[in-house]
């Protein structure tokens, strides 16, 4: 954040409810100020891909404003891959990680990203959710045993990193690859600015709606867990 931003808007105090050095590469891309804050949710497996990111960005938000100071603003985001109808979460050993980039080669997958955002204190939040398309090359097993020597599937969301060595995987991506990252900028701006309004710098808190387009949608949310 430049000196003459921080002039125009004072940002709020931001805790980061994620351990993703990817999320805060993000945060730090567009110059949001943040701090990490260590939260540990059972995440869970819901009726579809977008329910589930939606219930695990909650869970991760609820579990954050439990420990964040008064009137600081905390952010949770979840991010899961869908791809020929099954639903590929974050790969816990090499094992799982190599059935999800067979899964993957030479397929389309849409990644679903959600952020959930609330001022600690405040009675209401937003829930903003965004959509992203990746079609795959084809990975013969030379490919998937390399990429899974690197260690970088582990703990991502389709055994997959598009924000580093994974991109040489995909043919095209639709859409943001913040989302596909695991924090999407649009739905991210778009979420932020209902939370945090006039604290924001004026050219972040006044982004044209009309950017926003069909992949990404937000309503209200409870900041509290009932």
């Amino acid at each position: 954040m430049t000196e003459a931003t921080g002039r125009m808007s004072p940002w709020p105090l931001i805790y980061l409810a994620s351990g993703s050095a990817r999320r805060r590469a993000i945060l730090e891309e567009l110059g949001i100020p943040h701090r990490p804050l260590a939260v540990e949710v059972d995440e869970i497996v819901a009726a579809t891909p977008r329910q589930t990111v939606e219930e695990n960005a909650r869970r991760k938000l609820w579990a954050g404003l439990r420990s964040a100071d008064p009137g600081a603003i905390v952010l949770a985001a979840d991010t899961v891959l869908e791809a020929q109808g099954q639903l590929l979460g974050k790969a816990a050993d090499e094992t799982t990680a190599t059935q999800y980039l067979q899964i993957l080669s030479g397929a389309a997958a849409t990644a679903y990203s959600a952020v959930a955002l609330a001022r600690a204190g405040a009675a209401e939040g937003c829930l903003a959710t965004e959509t992203a398309a990746i079609h795959f090359k084809l990975l013969p097993p030379e490919v998937i045993q390399w990429y899974v020597s690197t260690g970088e599937p582990m703990g991502r969301a389709g055994a997959f990193g598009i924000g580093r060595l994974g991109e040489v995987l995909t043919e095209s991506v639709e859409g943001g690859y913040s989302c596909v990252s695991g924090l999407p900028k649009t739905a991210l701006l778009l979420a932020l600015g209902q939370v945090a309004g006039e604290q924001m710098p004026e050219l972040l808190r006044h982004v044209p709606l009309t950017l926003m387009g069909p992949r990404v949608q937000s309503r209200p949310l409870p900041a509290r867990d009932p």
